[in-house]
Order: C-alpha cells, then sequence, then structure tokens
C-alpha cells in the first residue's frame, strides 16, 4: 500500500483530496498506481495521462522524491510502502 499525493488543480479536480491511498503489491509499476488512481477518481481524466497512456509532458511524477523521468519512467516498479507525488503544469513568474 502507499499514497499518491496530489498537488494544486489535480487535488480540486480529485473533490479536493490531497493524499489518496492505493493498495499495490511490490513489483508493480507507477502506470499501475496511475490506472487505479483514475479508476477511483475519474475527474482526474485527461490530466495525467495521455490517451496512449504516456504521462503529459507537462505532469511531473515523482516516487519518494525521485523524478520518474530519471527512473524507468511509468514502468517503474514499485517495492513495499512508498510515496507518489504528481504536480500539475506550474507557471510562475518574473517580476
Amino acid at each position: 500500500m502507499g499514497t499518491v499525493k496530489l498537488y494544486a488543480t489535480l487535488r480540486q479536480r480529485a473533490g479536493g483530496r490531497r493524499d489518496i491511498d492505493i493498495p499495490w503489491s511490490a513489483g508493480d509499476s507507477v502506470i499501475d498506481v496511475v490506472r487505479e488512481l483514475l479508476r477511483l477518481e475519474p475527474g482526474l481524466s485527461g490530466y495525467i495521462l495521455s490517451e496512449t497512456e504516456s504521462a503529459l509532458p507537462y505532469v511531473s511524477i515523482f516516487l519518494n522524491g525521485r523524478d520518474i523521468r530519471y527512473l524507468e519512467g511509468l514502468e517503474t516498479a514499485l517495492d513495499g510502502e512508498t510515496e507518489i507525488a504528481i504536480f500539475p503544469p506550474v507557471a510562475g513568474g518574473g517580476g
């Protein structure tokens, strides 16, 4: 079991929930968890994955604080308790 943490607009699309506990087993991958998240929170559909089930380019997904782009992407295997954090696009600026 682990926790998916949602930030900013993703939290709003999940009914204001920030932390969502999702059961998984060692050997499951990040994509397995994201699929289950989207099943449980259909309001997130189209905001994390593309129609071809790749992460949208402007969405950042972290596994225990590490960007999955520098691991095995959505195929990164999970082990034991872990935390996945998903951030929508963030813009800010100059000044």
